[in-house]
């Protein structure tokens, strides 16, 4: 897959590479996608504002296609439209999850996970 990447030698602190991905852990999905937005934050991270990140792949709130799925997700199915937002894990229920807005959820399983470690892939409900 195309990535864009952070690294300190570049042009901009960044590059597009190629890279390979690993395979799909138990809850993921993988994406094709479409479109996807590098933001200020993103540039943030390739300046080295928030550490030594080299390596470490720019982009978020993208929109793709479901091109394949673990075993056990069952909340996805290859070619279902997906956004993929900012956010890690939402409970769904309680009233910091429900509203508009939702950034600073009280419950510690709602709390924001700032960072794409996953390699390119993405959690899900199953």
């Amino acid at each position: 897959m195309k990535a864009v990447v952070v690294n300190p030698n570049a042009k901009s602190n960044i590059e597009v590479i190629e890279k390979e991905l690993r395979p799909l852990k138990s809850g993921e999905a993988l994406v094709e996608v479409e479109y996807c937005g590098v933001c200020h934050t993103d540039l943030h991270v390739a300046a080295g504002d928030f550490g030594n990140v080299e390596g470490r792949i720019l982009g978020h709130e993208g929109i793709g296609l479901v091109s394949k799925v673990a075993d056990d997700v069952t909340s996805l199915k290859v070619g279902d439209r997906v956004s993929i937002a900012w956010m890690f894990h939402s409970c769904g229920r309680c009233e910091y999850c429900n509203r508009t807005g939702n950034v600073l959820p009280k419950r510690p399983e709602c709390r924001i996970q700032r960072g794409r470690r996953n390699g390119g892939t993405m959690h899900c409900n199953s």
